[in-house]
């Protein structure tokens, strides 16, 4: 007979005579409280059953309400009470992803169960940050040894790598460098700027191969004093071997940080660059196109790059693996571009939407704008989200002349130090070309508010213009489901006047730009009619200088507007019967046609010209730019305009016109992630089509390197923060400032940490990032900042508790914090399918485990504990008498039974 069970009953009633035995008198306030309380997870209780907690919340939302619930009135701890609301409220989140592992489920159902399933998250949350527990330590996450940051921010190095130059034998003559190749490298440096002409004719016979147009380079720069110079490179990702694959070669600049370089071309033709969204809803992704070649009967495609959230990655079992392997699985998270403008030198800056991290730069809420800027050769210099606590975007760009950049677009919730004034907001930003943010403006009425263009005029006021659906600025709402709105604001961000336009009807401003004279054109539907205004700069309350009506434009729109001299240009979109000149090219029939309409101004506007540009389907022109004798279009197409053919199932489109007489050039349609694409922003660049393209080179100066400062890398702001603990003491409050870099802000957090732990920085693989450790003994709690203003996800990190044990062999070590139990909760639960249900359920049901736990620690005798925390491989010491009694007679019993003939266990 096994007595192994036995025995261990044995022991276990031995154990609890030990601990009444030793401490009878010790019971405290909360094992006396737990012996009449009965916990909802307890088999005699009176809780709802899943069945019932499933329908309540499916009717009602409400997974936690501590006011309202069963416990409220119980006459027990406030921990037990809290963790009995906690329960109950992870078992209501337990029954939704219970359901959702249903195969029957039918996918309606299925997305009304999600949408509840994260109302409940977002009440996990909200009562886990208000709950507090006196006797122990609950973490919603996992217990952590340290805390890292998951974003880095890159150090520094003063080089610069071109894409592809050559393909094939390093040494080889490169093709592209065959022709007339001269460039200029200007170089800064102690205040004065050298210009170092380059010609490679002056190699004369010598091969044009990397390796030799690098020495020659490097000649000229080396007899100019300067430090700066080029190699060869291969360009690819290296192998397990650390060897590069293929046979891709560019230029490598290697600089140093006293000389500013910069390069630009005797020469060059004009080059447009498209930007915009390829795919759609949760695959899409921004997109940035250079055509060159503008003169010929199609265009070039110099570079076509994509501009990505950061995915979500997580591992799954390899189908059909008998040893557990698995795979990482990316599934990709959308970003959209609305808008962009381009520099002087041809760098080009785009604005959107991002509802991930962008360039490792985490957000905060679910969607954040997106800022990036681009050299001429497409290659991404810096990127910047807003930092909005729940919403923002970007709606329109515009770029001065000393590569000032202004962002005008909607943000909805906290957003650092500004007013949430109510629904969804406009605001306008100011970034130097560096792209740090000079100046942030956020304004609008109670209602929805939404900025849909921004202008600068040449004394550097910028003008920005969309739709209200209530008052501000001291402009009353006229009427209609929204009104026109136009602000003037100053560039240092100080608002000079607010105009609305329109009436009682539905008007929204589309698009705006400085007139030559430097008065400002306006264009807004009115009620679907197109309206071209005029207003005087001086005072824009006394109204427009002019009013012209382009007539109805049969559920089309504006799109954009631009102007040279007395010339305005409008693009968008129009039905078969707009008209407000006879048109040139007919209406192609289709839904809406691309239009391009030209005005003269002057004491009142006259239309020149009307045109179509469209097929048998649906267009619509988003953008347009100017080049001297010639007009630009983008936008996007489901048919087949004029030579060309569809791709996808919606193409991006770029179209050339002559601006004189609207003559129509050319067009060219392009495609994109599952077969849709289109273009949203299009900009000229005069001489952006030159040797240097060839070279891989940037037109301007060469940007090595991007602020280490964390509000300019980050979704940080200026005063955000959050707290910490040491050993359950009072919470400390971490603030970041302007111009805190992850070193600075390490001194912060050690002033607070004293000698209980350490903050340093920790150079990872894509730069500093900051990591906390505890001393030995020792626990740190994290929490979260205020609402809009938690430093914690900008840095991404999670509010938790770090904790290193004791080691083993310090038989004295203690800690002062209470017990700390952790649910590891995962940051992304959903109900999306029948596997990420199953994980959800997985997950509650562990944390619901936790719960009990923790709840047992505060209701067992102290004396018991410290019992069973002993733990086996304890020598020495005398056995008092009475165990020894015990033991004998345990013993005894042990041999009577085992010594029977016949055994009483089954």
């Amino acid at each position: 007979m096994d007595l192994s069970v036995l025995n261990g009953w044995y022991q276990s009633r031995l154990s609890a005579s030990q601990a009444s035995n030793l401490a009878p008198q010790t019971r405290t306030a909360n094992e006396q409280a737990a012996a009449g309380v009965t916990p909802p997870w307890d088999v005699s209780s009176e809780s709802a059953s899943i069945e019932e907690l499933r329908r309540g919340v499916l009717a009602s939302g409400e997974f936690f309400d501590s006011k309202k619930s069963a416990f409220s009135d119980l006459k027990a701890p406030d921990d037990y009470k809290a963790l009995f609301d906690l329960y109950v409220g992870l078992k209501t989140l337990s029954s939704l992803a219970e359901k959702a592992m249903d195969k029957t489920v039918s996918e309606t159902d299925r997305k009304f169960i999600n949408t509840r399933f994260a109302e409940g998250l977002a009440q996990l949350d909200s009562f886990y940050d208000s709950m507090k527990l006196d006797g122990l330590t609950l973490l919603k996450g996992k217990q952590l040894s340290s805390a890292d940051s998951t974003v880095a921010i890159s150090r520094g190095e003063s080089v610069y790598v071109t894409g592809k130059v050559h393909s094939g034998d390093f040494d080889a003559e490169v093709a592209s460098l065959t022709g007339d190749v001269q460039f200029t490298v200007s170089v800064k440096k102690n205040g004065l700027t050298q210009d170092i002409a380059i010609n490679l004719a002056d190699m004369g016979a010598t091969t044009r191969s990397l390796d030799n147009v690098s020495a020659h380079i490097n000649t000229a720069l080396e007899g100019a004093g300067v430090m700066t110079r080029f190699s060869r490179v291969k360009l690819g990702t290296p192998d397990e071997n650390n060897i590069i694959p293929g046979s891709d070669y560019g230029f490598k600049v290697s600089g140093i940080s006293t000389e500013v370089v910069s390069f630009s071309a005797a020469s060059g033709s004009p080059a447009i660059y498209l930007a915009g969204t390829s795919g759609l809803n949760d695959n899409a992704a921004g997109q940035v196109i250079k055509l060159t070649d503008l003169g010929a009967a199609a265009p070039t495609t110099a570079f076509s790059t994509r501009l990505e959230a950061a995915p979500d990655t997580s591992e799954v079992a390899i189908v059909g693996s008998e040893d557990d392997e698995t795979r990482t699985k990316e599934e990709v998270n959308p970003l959209e571009i609305k808008s962009s403008a381009t520099a002087t030198d041809g760098s080009v800056f785009v604005v959107g939407t991002t509802s991930a991290a962008l360039g490792g730069a985490d957000i905060k809420g679910e969607h954040d704008m997106v800022l990036a800027k681009y050299d001429s050769t497409g290659k991404m210099v810096w990127s910047r989200v807003l930092g909005a606590a729940a919403e923002a975007g970007a709606t329109s760009v515009a770029v001065d002349d000393s590569g000032n950049v202004v962002v005008a677009g909607i943000v909805e919730g906290g957003l650092g130090s500004t007013t949430d004034i109510g629904g969804k907001d406009s605001f306008v930003a100011k970034y130097n070309a560096n792209g740090v943010e000079q100046w942030l403006s956020r304004f609008g009425g109670s209602g929805d508010d939404q900025p849909n263009a921004v202008t600068i005029a040449g004394d550097g006021t910028i003008y920005v213009a969309g739709k209200a659906a209530s008052a501000f600025g001291g402009a009353n709402h006229l009427g209609g489901a929204s009104d026109g709105y136009l602000r003037a604001i100053n560039s240092s961000g100080t608002t000079l006047s607010t105009t609305r336009i329109g009436g009682v009807g539905d008007e929204s401003v589309s698009a705006l730009t400085m007139a030559s004279d430097g008065n400002l054109i306006v264009a807004s539907q009115e009620d679907g009619v197109g309206v071209i205004r005029k207003f005087d700069t001086a005072d824009l309350a006394a109204g427009p200088l002019w009013t012209q009506s382009l007539g109805d434009m049969g559920a089309g729109r504006i799109g954009d507007i631009a102007v040279d001299g007395s010339n305005i240009y409008i693009a968008g979109s129009a039905g078969g019967s707009f008209a407000p000149s006879a048109p040139i090219t007919a209406h192609s029939g289709g839904d809406r046609d691309a239009v391009l309409i030209k005005l003269t101004d002057g004491a009142a506007a006259t239309v020149d010209y009307t045109t179509f540009l469209g097929s048998d389907k649906d267009e619509t022109a988003n953008a347009i730019t100017l080049d001297g004798s010639k007009v630009y279009l983008a936008g996007k197409t489901t048919g087949a305009l004029p030579g060309q053919s569809l791709i996808g199932d919606r193409d991006a489109f770029a179209a050339s016109f002559n601006a004189a007489d609207g003559a129509f050039d050319w067009a060219v349609q392009l495609s994109g992630r599952s077969g849709i694409s289109e273009a949203t922003g299009v900009s000229v660049v005069a001489g952006g089509d030159s040797v240097l393209d060839a070279m891989g080179l940037p037109a301007g100066t060469l940007t090595y390197s991007d602020s280490r400062v964390v509000t300019d890398r980050t979704a940080a702001r200026d005063g955000d923060h959050f707290y910490l603990s040491v050993n359950g003491g009072s919470r400390k409050k971490i603030t970041i400032d302007a111009d805190d870099t992850m070193r600075s802000l390490t001194f912060k957090i050690n002033g607070a940490l004293i000698l209980d732990g350490t903050a340093d920085v920790r150079r990872a693989t894509n730069g500093d990032a900051l990591r906390i450790s505890p001393k030995e003994g020792s626990t740190i709690e994290l929490f979260a900042g205020g609402d809009g203003r938690d430093l914690l996800k900008a840095l991404g990190m999670a509010p938790g508790a770090i904790v290193k044990k004791v080691s083993a062999l310090d038989k004295d070590g203690s800690a002062d914090a209470p017990p700390l139990f952790a649910m590891d909760l995962p940051t992304l639960l959903e109900l999306s399918d029948k596997d990420t249900s199953k994980t959800a359920f997985d997950a509650i049901s562990h944390a619901m485990t936790i719960v009990q736990r923790s709840y047992r620690e505060l209701t067992t005798p102290a004396a018991l504990k410290n019992l069973l925390n002993e733990g086996p491989g304890k020598r020495g010491g005398t056995v008092p008498a009475y165990l020894s009694r015990q033991l004998a007679n345990y013993s005894a019993g042990l041999e009577r039974l085992g010594g029977s003939s016949s055994g009483g266990l089954y």
